[in-house]
């Protein structure tokens, strides 16, 4: 489907939808508020009411680079498929029954010779929180609550992995949790935005995309203990143990002697500590 100068990858039922909503006044900050909402995550996404009841949303995610290259080229990129890959990963999870945001559309547009600006247009899953808010709105969770987390999370993580996909940015913005009844949980891996899609993963690959996860939690309680006194919901060396172990023995289990790869893989983070230190993240 074309518009203008703008190829859209988009699922039968949302064309008429998305066609109206690709131009630039409508997926800007500058929507009608009462419509439109901004959605924190890795940067701010606009979300946009399917209908006008408020009902489903998407969440329009515009590619960006990072580091120094956001600096110099922002949103624009050349060559590649970028946002065709991220819709490939989302197939393979979702034939692999690993639950995520439902992709809908991508956009390409050209801006001049070889270089083009892109997004990424998915479905928001109503009543579901990244695990940050979850660590923030919660500061004291049940036991029985923190366990059916950690081995919901744990679950997913593994059968993303066993699928062959490497999540390219794991963190805890792009886990969420979903409460649905008995104090159990729902969980979700979001933004496939570079992952990738292997016959097998590696242990070497597994551990690095867990140790992406924990550096994260890290981070988390790194920069929290510096800005708040609120007593922050507490993630104890036993709960990562659990989690670590509940990843390793599902069956079929990767390797039951699972304490070895703890000893092997562990970090105390010491560089990333002083790189937080010395760029001011403290």
């Amino acid at each position: 489907m074309r518009s203008n100068k703008t190829i859209i990858c988009v699922k039968e039922d949302y064309k008429e939808f998305i066609a109206d909503i690709i131009s630039p006044p409508l997926v800007s900050e500058a929507g009608n508020q009462d419509s439109f909402q901004i959605k924190q995550g890795r940067g701010r996404y606009p979300t946009i009411p399917i209908k006008k009841n408020g009902g489903e949303r998407l969440i329009v995610r515009n590619y960006k680079h990072g580091g120094m290259l956001g600096r110099l080229l922002g949103n624009v990129f050349f060559f590649g498929d970028r946002p065709l890959n991220e819709i490939y990963v989302h197939e393979v999870a979702r034939k692999n029954g690993i639950t995520s945001a439902e992709a809908i559309a991508v956009t390409k547009k050209k801006r001049w010779g070889i270089f083009y600006s892109a997004n990424f247009i998915s479905k928001e899953i109503a009543g579901a929180v990244d695990l940050i808010d979850f660590l923030n709105e919660q500061p004291a969770v049940d036991v029985h609550s923190k366990k059916s987390v950690i081995f919901t999370l744990a679950k997913l993580i593994r059968k993303m992995h066993d699928a062959g996909i490497y999540h390219a940015d794991l963190h805890l913005k792009n886990m969420l949790l979903k409460k649905i009844s008995g104090g159990t949980f729902e969980a979700y891996i979001i933004d496939l935005d570079k992952s990738t899609v292997w016959r097998q993963l590696t242990i070497g690959k597994r551990m690095k995309n867990l140790l992406r996860l924990d550096r994260s939690l890290e981070k988390y309680y790194w920069l929290q203990g510096k800005k708040t006194e609120k007593p922050l919901s507490h993630v104890s060396k036993t709960d990562r143990i659990r989690f670590f172990k509940a990843y390793m023995t599902t069956d079929p289990a990767i390797d039951r002697d699972w304490k070895v790869y703890i000893h092997r893989y562990y970090s105390p983070y010491t560089f990333h500590k002083f790189w937080w230190h010395f760029s001011g993240l403290s």
